[in-house]
């Protein structure tokens, strides 16, 4: 299960259960699509730690607040791959 919560109220403001297969960083880009508020910054986990979700989030106007992964290197404007 893959939950999109508000920080501040604590409230489920959406769910998405996947396969068991299907990894938490294959749900990102859909997790915000439903949303009817503006989301100005995600928190999640390294396994987010992903060039592709940047941009998802960029592109959305999200500030990402993800830790990087252990094995990440440098890419372009202080983002790591």
């Amino acid at each position: 299960m893959h939950l999109t919560v508000d920080v501040y109220t604590h409230e489920v403001i959406f769910a998405k259960i996947s396969l068991v297969y299907v990894g938490d960083n294959e749900v990102l880009p859909i997790l915000f699509n439903p949303l009817l508020r503006k989301i100005q910054q995600v928190s999640a986990d390294g396994a987010y730690d992903k060039r592709e979700y940047y941009h998802v989030l960029k592109n959305k106007g999200i500030t990402p607040r993800i830790p990087p992964r252990s094995n990440v290197e440098s890419w372009e404007e202080g983002i790591l791959k």
